[in-house]
């Protein structure tokens, strides 16, 4: 989503911008909102794999072969519409340098593993990539 805060005058008066229509949609359909926060790790992996791509002017192929997959399954990973295994996550990293990190906690409490617990916590060599491991 490419974060459309103002629209053009040009543009029909009470036209809404992206973030308003999204909003809409989340506040009035809770199974669409569902969806959208169970997505959020494939939304953020797709953004930074088609700005990897379009930062090096990669086709979809190009970019398949650097991973090791096919085209298709670049479309996939692109689409933000399936979250990734953790070996997927690995394979991207190892292959296009991007780093990722998630944190997970019970609702209610808030994630602090991210840059905090593990900052003297050595990474483990997997598949090509550093893999950062904690629990708390």
């Amino acid at each position: 989503m490419n974060d459309m805060k103002q629209i053009p005058s040009s543009w029909p008066k009470g036209t809404k911008t992206d973030d308003e229509v999204l909003a809409d949609q989340l506040a009035s359909d809770p199974r669409f909102a569902a969806e959208w926060e169970r997505l959020a790790l494939a939304r953020m992996v797709a953004v930074q794999l088609i700005g990897y791509r379009a930062d090096r002017q990669l086709s979809q192929r190009e970019l398949g072969e650097r991973l090791g997959v096919s085209q298709p399954r670049v479309v996939e990973l692109e689409s933000g519409e399936k979250n990734p295994q953790i070996e997927t996550l690995v394979k991207v990293a190892a292959a296009t340098g991007l780093e990722f990190a998630i944190d997970i906690a019970p609702i209610g409490r808030e994630p602090k593993l991210v840059g905090r617990a593990v900052k003297d916590t050595p990474a483990h060599v997997y598949a090509g990539a550093s893999l950062l491991v904690a629990g708390a």
